[in-house]
């Protein structure tokens, strides 16, 4: 017999990277162990969060040595969603995006003094409050200021208005909750554009002077305890004020080296990079134990159908192409969160500054931050939100029920197709963007027909055709209506479903290409033979989904899209011998996702897990 333990390391590389193996077993030793331990009666929900927040703190390296390395906040972003979504919306807002806008937008975090201290051991839970209730498209005007008081050099928060009232995970009483606030800075009676500001919203004992929290908010999607936030007459030191290089002399001058204000929001919202290059891999994590989950499931399941009492259900092709498939994308956004995390690091290297990014906001400042990375954010949880949904429904009943973790998976993909920058802005943006730039030449040109639809270089080539066709298509649109007068609304508004199009275009090919440089650097042959099929399963899979715009565009003929049920299924077969490999490698670590829908008996399982 033949040995699995080299596919199987050089796939682990794949999926969990090589140097984050001792964080990860720390991790979920950690969140396992604080599972098994007996509830406490008395510990509400908000109470319960912070706890397990502080449990992370203790077992996480420092704060400064975390946010060096993208693999070790992408390792802490994985272990978390698997067990418990919710708490890993809490690890976005302390660490990813209020810590780490602490750590982008000063060159000394300890300078923030006490607050800082308390969100790096996690005593006080963070927050970031940017969204505004009262709008759509808040980022772009947001109202909440910080007006600057030249006397006590302190900055004076206030809500001008309900609408301009900040959402977030701050509810519950008795947790003490700080804030990276992003308002407008006005010195001197002038607007000088969107900054950040540390700010203590509440103690142990309620809200701090000048912060109204309302009561609390539900989504059921995700639940926490959500709040409204409110300042009126909020004070907050000068080295609370995340400055980033500006500065206000003694004499009340102001200097920022950026100069403009869409330069300055760029730089204030940059946290959301951090975001973007790590929630990837997690999305795909939970994606990749939904399909693995549903395929055991599946597996160990009877069929008492009448075509053939007693099968597998897994015997039947329309579960086959659903779960292989949704292993398939699985690996697919697993690969796109690499690719995330190599464009984070590349770009922490090269140091690029917001005048080099400055790209336009229209829609939302998202691309104009980093295009690549938001538009992977967008493609990855929408990804992941259907193939959780797939998972449920192929799985039936179990699917919904709780303790089988699919419905709590599904639900953070779904909310963070609109949290952490909305995937259709993104989208629309990324679109608007391409389509301006110069076309490619290149318009109508078809993928090459040498390569079969059951090879892994299929798609990407169809992938990079289709986004060159709508782009082409998009920028002659522009150029002929913008030749007769046409701006602004007049000229976007009968384009957006376009832009929105060549926006997924571009996600899909980014994926696309991910997925080959992953497959291309395989060394083992077993695992080249495993990982050559399910990568072109992705691409005729992800074909058969967009099949209408291809055929509309003249990417694909009509005879390639008849004949894709037969592409899938010959690589279903090719996969079905291969899939013990799969399930060890990409499926969770044994006792860290304790669900029982995977388990050899389901209902054994079940009743185990309401006996606890």
């Amino acid at each position: 017999m033949t040995t699995r333990t080299q596919p199987l390391g050089e796939l682990a590389e794949i999926v969990n990277g090589s140097r984050t193996s001792t964080l990860r077993s720390r991790l979920l030793t950690a969140l396992a162990a604080d599972r098994e331990q007996p509830a406490d009666a008395g510990e509400d929900r908000a109470h319960r969060t912070h706890r397990r927040l502080r449990l992370l703190a203790d077992n996480l390296p420092p704060v400064h040595r975390l946010f060096r390395d993208p693999e070790q906040l992408a390792a802490l972003g994985e272990c978390v969603a698997l067990v418990d979504p919710p708490l890993y919306m809490t690890v976005i807002n302390h660490y990813v995006l209020c810590l780490g806008s602490i750590v982008t937008l000063t060159d000394d975090p300890a300078s923030v003094g006490r607050p800082w201290q308390d969100l790096a051991t996690g005593r006080s839970k963070g927050a970031f409050l940017v969204t505004e209730i009262g709008d759509a498209g808040s980022h772009l005007a947001t109202r909440t200021v910080a007006r600057f008081d030249s006397d006590t050099r302190e900055f004076v928060l206030v809500t001008p208005v309900t609408g301009a009232a900040k959402f977030s995970g701050v509810g519950g009483s008795g947790v003490p909750n700080t804030a990276v606030v992003c308002a407008r800075t006005v010195v001197d009676g002038i607007d000088r554009g969107v900054f950040s500001f540390v700010v203590e919203l509440t103690t142990a004992h309620g809200p701090q002077p000048g912060v109204t929290v309302s009561p609390g908010l539900d989504a059921p999607s995700l639940p926490l305890d959500y709040a409204l936030v409110r300042f009126d007459g909020a004070r907050v030191p000068y080295a609370q004020w995340l400055r980033d290089g500006a500065r206000i002399d003694a004499d009340g001058a102001f200097h920022d080296p950026l100069g403009g204000p869409d330069a300055r929001l760029q730089r204030t919202l940059s946290a959301g990079q951090i975001l973007w290059a790590t929630l990837p891999s997690a999305v795909a994590t939970m994606a990749r134990q939904c399909s693995v989950s549903a395929l055991r499931f599946a597996a160990h399941r009877r069929a008492h159908g009448r075509l053939a009492p007693g099968a597998s259900v897994l015997d039947l092709r329309n579960q086959q192409h659903a779960l292989l498939g949704a292993l398939a994308q699985a690996f697919a956004l697993t690969c796109a969160g690499r690719t995330a995390r190599d464009i984070w690091a590349r770009s922490r290297a090269a140091r690029r500054t917001p005048a080099q990014l400055v790209d336009g906001m229209t829609f939302a400042p998202w691309t104009a931050v980093d295009r690549p990375l938001a538009v992977l954010k967008a493609v990855t949880v929408r990804g992941a939100a259907r193939v959780a949904a797939e998972c449920q429904h192929r799985c039936g009943l179990a699917g919904f029920l709780h303790p089988n973790l699919l419905d709590g998976y599904h639900g953070f993909a779904h909310a963070f197709d609109t949290a952490g920058g909305d995937s259709q802005l993104i989208l629309l943006d990324a679109g608007r963007a391409l389509a301006r730039e110069n076309g490619t030449g290149r318009l109508g040109a078809m993928p090459p027909a040498d390569v079969p639809a059951d090879q892994p270089g299929w798609w990407p080539a169809v992938a990079r055709a289709h986004e060159d066709w709508l782009r082409d298509e998009l920028h002659r649109t522009l150029q002929r209506r913008t030749g007769v007068g046409r701006t602004g609304l007049e000229l976007w508004n009968p384009l957006l479903d376009a832009a929105h199009s060549l926006g997924e275009a571009y996600g899909a090919r980014l994926v696309a290409d991910a997925v080959t440089a992953a497959v291309d650097a395989v060394h083992d042959p077993e695992l080249r033979a495993t990982l050559r099929p399910l990568a072109a399963l992705h691409g005729a899979v992800e074909a058969r989904r967009l099949a209408g715009g291809l055929l509309a565009a003249g990417t694909l003929a009509p005879a390639t899209v008849r004949g894709l049920p037969a592409v899938i299924d010959g690589l279903c077969d090719r996969l079905l011998p291969h899939l013990p490999l799969l399930w060890e490698a990409l499926g969770a670590p044994p006792g860290a996702a304790p669900a029982p829908l995977g388990a050899d008996d389901y209902a054994a399982a079940l009743y185990d897990f309401l006996d606890r």
